[in-house]
């Protein structure tokens, strides 16, 4: 044992030896040339955390709406000061007090109350790990006119929250038999407000006050707001300072669709599904647009896919605009109603190509092509409710999941190809 400390000490004192000759070197090579000189990071402790100067992410847009920079994502999960935001309100954004802070849940309830921040935190939480898309993500006016797949695909993130079940509250407080429908309200200047059906509110939907470890960004709702899984994104609603149980729903100013959203089913609960649900959809994020392959050789083809009907089962790319697809690996996570990161082996030749993707989730719901699209909406027959059967095969939203194509030029660059069949444009 002796022998075993005495050779420690050695080593030890042979490694200190070894670190004063690394440092007087050091020195004297100082002597002989000046060392660059940059800024020096403070010894004490720093109350949050630097990104490296050299990664240059950020979120792009406008004070009314930010983008999630995809292109530059790993994994599947967005940091929350990358999650894409969409304010209507001239990008008004509430700053408020969380001690002042109230929750509202009242109307066709057994007991009405008012809850503290602090209450809220102190009931039953769970964490999750659920997507938002903004409705107007791969508007096709929108698509065209993009260069990357910040712009075309930005108005989604993935991230993790933390809050309770709105099931819980809604049973706390006794849901008489005839409320059939939650209104949301929001502390914004806006006063927005949504319609949920009961179904779902007693399914999945989460009242959160926590992202990614954290609390909720400003931007995203700071104290309180919604998570509907696998809903667009306007029935998100932040700051939420009101839940009102009804017997029917409101139709509120987000609440009024534009052509192509099937109008005849909004006002039941179906519908309401059918209008809400995100369809399957995937992005190629590498090689995308605005970004420049080096050299021939091989890459990995990376991208992300998500649906708001559950998991992502299986995600095919070709590299010959649509001739051939191959399967693409999933990697772990899947989880449903979040973004799943697929990945596939390619070796490029050096010749002009289209590179693009399609997704299927778990109930065989499979992303569109514009030539599908256009099947799909070739039909003269009016879409009513004298004639839902022919309504229901067009897939709600499903003109904004379309396969997205990127060329890859000879040089290596990489554009957006997307370009809308005439007439397509006017839907939705």
């Amino acid at each position: 044992m002796h022998s075993k400390k005495t050779g420690r000490r050695r080593f030890l004192q042979g490694s200190a030896a070894m670190v004063g000759m690394a440092v007087a070197g050091a020195k004297t090579a100082a002597s002989q040339e000046p060392v660059p000189q940059g800024p020096i990071l403070p010894r004490d402790v720093r109350p949050l955390s630097e990104r490296s100067p050299f990664e240059k992410i950020y979120r792009t847009g406008t004070a009314t709406a930010g983008l999630t920079p995809l292109q530059n994502s790993h994994g599947i999960i967005t940091p929350s000061a990358l999650h894409f935001y969409v304010n209507h309100e001239f990008g008004a954004i509430p700053v408020i007090d969380p001690e002042q802070h109230r929750l509202i849940v009242h109307g066709l309830v057994e007991r009405a109350v008012i809850l503290t921040m602090e209450e809220i935190r102190r009931l039953p939480a769970v964490s999750r790990v659920y997507f938002i898309e903004c409705g107007g993500n791969g508007n096709l006016a929108r698509t065209k006119a993009a260069t990357t797949v910040q712009e075309t695909h930005g108005r989604a993130a993935c991230t993790q929250w933390t809050g309770v079940p709105l099931s819980l509250l809604l049973r706390e407080v006794g849901v008489q038999p005839e409320g059939t429908w939650v209104i949301a309200g929001s502390a914004d200047v806006s006063n927005h407000s949504i319609s949920l059906p009961m179904e779902k509110c007693m399914d999945d939907i989460l009242v959160v006050y926590g992202q990614n470890g954290e609390a909720l960004r400003l931007d995203q709702g700071y104290p309180l707001r919604l998570i509907v899984p696998g809903w667009t994104g306007r029935i998100h609603v932040k700051w939420l300072n009101q839940l009102k149980v009804t017997h029917e729903p409101y139709m509120t100013t987000q609440e009024d669709f534009p052509p192509g959203d099937e109008l005849p089913f909004s006002m039941t609960e179906e519908g309401r599904r059918r209008q809400y649900e995100t369809y399957a959809k995937s992005v190629i994020t590498f090689p995308s647009g605005g970004q420049r392959l080096p050299d021939r050789g091989r890459y990995e083809v990376s991208g992300l896919a998500w649906s708001g009907a559950g998991k992502i089962s299986r995600v095919e790319v070709s590299t010959d605009d649509g001739r051939t697809w191959r399967d693409a690996v999933l990697q772990d996570p899947v989880l449903p109603k979040a973004f799943t990161r697929f990945v596939m082996a390619w070796e490029w030749d050096g010749r002009e190509t289209v590179l693009q993707s399609r997704a299927t989730d778990e109930f065989g719901k499979v992303q569109p092509s514009m030539q599908a699209m256009e099947d799909m909406w070739s039909s003269n027959e009016p879409c009513t409710e004298l004639t839902a059967d022919a309504c229901s095969r067009i897939p709600p939203r499903a003109n904004r999941a379309l396969i997205q194509r990127w060329g890859v030029a000879a040089d290596g660059s990489v554009s957006n190809l997307f370009d809308p069949t005439p007439g397509i444009l006017e839907i939705g």
